[in-house]
């Protein structure tokens, strides 16, 4: 395979680089609780942009937005003739706005410097007809390294610390409610297969895709590797595929009570695996869309929805502001009546400062460990609404336990890996948010958020990094109080399917 370079992701003169992206959210070495081997915490590397910018005319302002060619045209050559370079519609994108290129960036730079793409989307943002502008970055997953398979899946059934999915399974179990899995796309692991609805592949970049094109309706992950040479230029480093989002899948979704392999939060849930993370990471224009296509709203050149989700998960982020362009998607698919779940992400620093984690609406999640205290390399503020277990991977069984691929570049064979990470932390609670709307289908976003914070469990005291409400949201999710909180009056359990999962048979 031909290794990709920075040319071919990025578009020529589109050096400049703008705030940080959180890491793959496996962090690398464990902190322990005494503090006695503090662990390293990974900086954010820089967000990547991509010489390209997302921009939204003012209602009436830029009626070729989705109309003709040519009033498309038009609004782009006035556009350019006020930057002084010339502008071209790449495409329409979903909600209203354009993903335009600046064809002669070079024009645009000081003198011997590299062109500031932030200040040409501010210089654009700043015209009366403009309703937003922001460089169309690039984000990666939230964890990276792969351990060996260890069979206990503590995350759901540790009093006080796990998420108590078998008692949210007295009460429901999923059963047909549809979660969208934002992420690298999914493989048919045999532990998860039989739960996967048809998805869509929203990478537009055949390089960051790895599978031979663009945009498509496989959404099936092959892999997302990295060659020295292809790791040095997203400025990152080298390493083997990471089938993140088949990792995140089976905690929201794995196939249970079939005598083999681990289970999902919400067992009678479907997935609808959706796919804009690659090589290097995702653009913020191909996520925008695939988070209203997986509400069951329409995207240009994409086909409907068949499976809208009810539930939407993104394990992934950057660094910065959340924007116009994410507020808006946001605000589409929670109108649509989608609850969407994202993660706090993994530098230990101040979720605020990171997107989606900081986007009004949605559930931003922080990962807790075993015992209950955050994570060492979980974000943490007043962006956080909840915590779940993330895991901590110093010991093995200590992380979180999901369905994974033992390919390390192509896919290979089945398997079931420990990760951690905030990416984990995240699927707990989009699995419980599936088992309340199937104990309360009519319950709207705002109230299931509601529902699992006013049950939360309270966070163990003491010990080294203590949650509390200000730093990681109400508590610890919490399936069983919360699923009983919504079920009406005189509710029937209807299966206790889940008991030889306890018993180990």
């Amino acid at each position: 395979m031909r290794a990709i370079t920075c040319r071919s992701i990025l578009l020529a003169g589109a050096a400049a680089l703008a705030g940080g992206v959180a890491l793959p959210a496996h962090a690398l070495m464990p902190d322990p609780e005494d503090g006695t081997a503090a662990a390293p915490v990974v900086p954010a590397p820089e967000e990547r942009t991509t010489g390209r910018i997302i921009v939204k005319y003012r209602d009436g302002a830029a009626p070729g937005a989705f109309g003709s060619r040519g009033a498309a045209r038009q609004t782009a050559d006035a556009l350019g003739e006020a930057l002084g370079a010339p502008v071209e519609v790449v495409r329409p994108l979903s909600g209203g706005a354009q993903l335009v290129e600046i064809q002669d960036i070079g024009l645009l730079a000081d003198d011997g410097a590299a062109p500031d793409i932030e200040a040409i989307a501010a210089r654009i943002a700043a015209r009366p007809e403009v309703e937003y502008a922001e460089p169309d970055s690039v984000m990666t997953i939230q964890q990276a390294a792969d351990d060996p398979r260890l069979p206990e899946q503590w995350h759901y059934t540790a009093p006080g610390t796990g998420v108590d999915a078998p008692g949210g399974w007295d009460e429901g179990t999923g059963s047909g409610v549809t979660v969208a899995v934002i992420d690298t796309g999914a493989r048919p692991h045999a532990d998860l297969a039989a739960n996967l609805l048809p998805g869509y592949d929203f990478i537009s970049s055949p390089q960051v895709a790895n599978d031979g094109g663009g945009r498509d309706p496989d959404a099936s992950d092959p892999g997302d590797w990295l060659t020295p040479a292809e790791a040095a230029a997203c400025s990152t480093t080298p390493r083997n595929s990471s089938w993140h989002g088949t990792h995140v899948a089976g905690t929201v979704a794995a196939v249970t009570d079939n005598a083999a392999g681990v289970a999902g939060v919400a067992r009678g849930a479907r997935i609808v695996p959706v796919r804009v993370l690659g090589k290097c990471g995702g653009a913020l224009s191909d996520i925008v869309d695939a988070i209203r296509w997986s509400a069951g709203l329409t995207v240009p050149g994409a086909p409907a929805n068949p499976n809208p989700a009810e539930i939407i998960n993104l394990s992934l982020g950057g660094s910065g502001a959340c924007g116009g362009a994410y507020q808006d998607a946001f605000d589409d698919a929670i109108a649509a009546g989608a609850t969407v779940v994202v993660a706090a992400g993994n530098s230990d620093s101040d979720a605020a400062g990171f997107r989606p984690a900081n986007c009004d609406g949605v559930i931003t999640v922080a990962a807790t460990n075993r015992t209950g205290k955050r994570s060492y390399y979980s974000n943490f503020g007043a962006a956080v609404e909840i915590a779940a277990p993330g895991g901590e991977t110093f010991v093995q069984s200590d992380g979180v336990l999901s369905t994974a691929n033992a390919g390390a570049t192509t896919p290979g064979a089945d398997s079931y890996l420990f990760y951690q990470g905030t990416s984990m932390a995240a699927p707990h609670v989009a699995g419980v948010a599936a088992i309340l709307k199937s104990v309360a289908p009519s319950a709207s976003p705002a109230q299931i958020l509601s529902a699992m914070e006013s049950t939360a469990q309270p966070f163990p005291p003491g010990g080294t990094r203590p949650c509390s409400t200000a730093t990681c949201g109400a508590g610890i999710v919490d399936a069983g109080e919360a699923a009983r909180s919504l079920a009406p009056t005189g509710a029937v359990v209807a299966s206790m399917g889940w008991l030889p999962l306890l018993l180990g048979n």
